[in-house]
């Protein structure tokens, strides 16, 4: 190819020139495969795939990875495929409980090619020891922390097995990228972080066991920066408790006016009581806001540590909420011994006379790492355990038994509970709440296209494998 070099013209060396260089940085850069994986799949049906928002850890991820190094991102939740044959020097992944054994099984393959691969996530977080099983390197902290250092050891041919936290308070946010979701079919939702953790301490909740119950603030300079640089003016803020630190909120709420931008969160039913703040989530854009309302029953309140629930007035609250034109998305759980049918119904019942916007009704469950799990271990009541790796474990299937109610039971009336919720008549009975759900033609359009399509998806993850239907993990390395 370069016989006679000195020969050519300038612009034809030039050319050549340009080709070796591309040849030769090919190979020294690196390049990274970042994989969302999807929970699971029937072998006899396509992937179920429900409303899908942009994943916020992966822009976060790619935010922090140099410019020179090639990424790809891969989102199986979306109906795209792994080539496992692709060259690659690092695959990252993200997890949660549902998608632990499917990320475990995309491991295998790669190490199969001899790529190694790095998982992270709260479920990373807490089951450390369980992902070094099966994966060769695990983000047991925020990205921040430890994302460069990784890419570093990586270059090197050194890659730790794992990759340790900071305290949460030292995190040093950074800016996502988000070209790396272009042509991709999310919902239009663009996602921002505006802090890290949850202050509150539920026995069920994975956030609150991964961050020992404690929330930091996102600097607010680079929150509005954030949302500039989505280019929307409808705004998701996936924090876990937006009010987790009512100053900070505040304050930011009020940067958020000129913006003009509509937006949505997750919150505490505690934000009712603040007129003050209400008001600036009204002047600042907020449509609605999802609350874990959880039961109606005192005990189980009680008994899943939100003892702060207990003495508010519930009812009161929501109206209050309503009434500054806020939307509720609530949430409640079932299967605690001090839990009966009649309480739960009684949830539905309450949720569909206050108008809550759409509802979330679930059965309890031991998310691995949190202290209901350790709880449910040391009493010896978990059914398969570890239940998420189980091949024989289905979505909503009830990993745990109780002498109060039988297993079965409990997964019949929270599906019960989604029909009656989902029902034309409550949907249209929760309409009436004109302030909360009605009060601007896109909420209109909203809530009649929300409710519809999630009456429409019931059932279409009942029954569900996690991972490939029927295989076992094999351990890929020793701990």
């Amino acid at each position: 190819m370069f016989l006679g070099f000195k020969n050519l013209k300038s612009q034809q060396k030039l050319l050549y020139k340009t080709i070796l260089y591309d040849i030769i940085a090919k190979k020294v850069n690196m390049k990274i495969i970042l994989i969302v994986p999807h929970i699971g799949r029937k072998s006899s049906d396509k992937y179920v795939r429900t409303w899908m928002i942009e994943p916020l850890p992966i822009a976060t991820i790619a935010g922090l990875t140099p410019r020179d190094i090639e990424l790809k991102f891969i989102d199986e939740r979306i109906g795209e495929q792994i080539d496992f044959d692709e060259d690659a020097d690092l695959v990252g992944i993200n997890v949660e409980a549902y998608t632990a054994k499917r990320a475990y099984e995309i491991s295998a393959e790669f190490a199969k090619r001899g790529v190694k691969s790095i998982i992270g996530g709260y479920h990373a977080m807490l089951m450390p020891h369980e992902v070094k099983k099966y994966a060769y390197s695990v983000m047991k902290g925020s990205a921040e922390d430890v994302w460069e250092e990784v890419i570093e050891d990586c270059k090197r041919g050194e890659l730790k097995r794992e990759y340790a936290p900071k305290p949460l308070q030292e995190i040093k946010f950074r800016m996502p990228r988000r070209d790396i979701f272009e042509g991709k079919n999310y919902l239009k939702l663009k996602c921002v972080e505006t802090g890290r953790g949850c202050p509150f301490d539920c026995e069920f909740c994975s956030v609150a066991s991964a961050t020992n119950s404690k929330f930091i603030a996102k600097p607010i300079d680079l929150i509005i920066e954030d949302i500039k640089d989505t280019g929307s003016k409808v705004i998701f803020f996936v924090d876990d408790n937006i009010v987790g630190d009512i100053k900070h909120t505040k304050e930011l709420l009020r940067q958020l006016i000129p913006l003009k931008i509509k937006w949505i969160s997750q919150g505490s039913l505690n934000m009712a009581e603040d007129e003050e703040l209400l008001q600036l989530m009204k002047e600042s854009g907020c449509a609605g806001i999802l609350i874990g309302f959880e039961s109606m029953n005192k005990e189980s309140l009680k008994k899943m540590g939100k003892h702060f629930m207990v003495k508010m007035k519930t009812e009161e609250h929501i109206q209050k909420i309503h009434s500054y034109g806020m939307g509720i998305y609530g949430t409640f759980i079932f299967g605690y011994e001090t839990d009966s049918i009649a309480d739960f119904e009684a949830s539905v019942e309450f949720a569909i006379d206050n108008g809550i916007f759409i509802g979330a009704f679930n059965h309890l469950m031991p998310f691995p790492g949190t202290k209901l799990y350790y709880n449910m271990k040391r009493d010896g009541i978990l059914l398969g355990d570890p239940w998420w790796l189980n091949p024989n474990y289905r979505f909503n299937d009830i990993p745990y038994h109780t002498e109060h109610i039988e297993s079965k039971e409990v997964r019949e009336v929270c599906l019960r509970a989604r029909r009656r919720f989902y029902s034309f008549s409550a949907i249209f009975k929760r309409a009436r709440n004109r302030q909360g759900n009605l009060n601007t033609i896109r909420k209109v359009l909203g809530y009649f296209s929300i409710n519809f399509m999630l009456k429409k998806e019931i059932d279409e993850k009942d029954g569900l494998p996690l991972g490939n239907e029927n295989r076992w993990l094999e351990e890929l390395y020793e701990d």
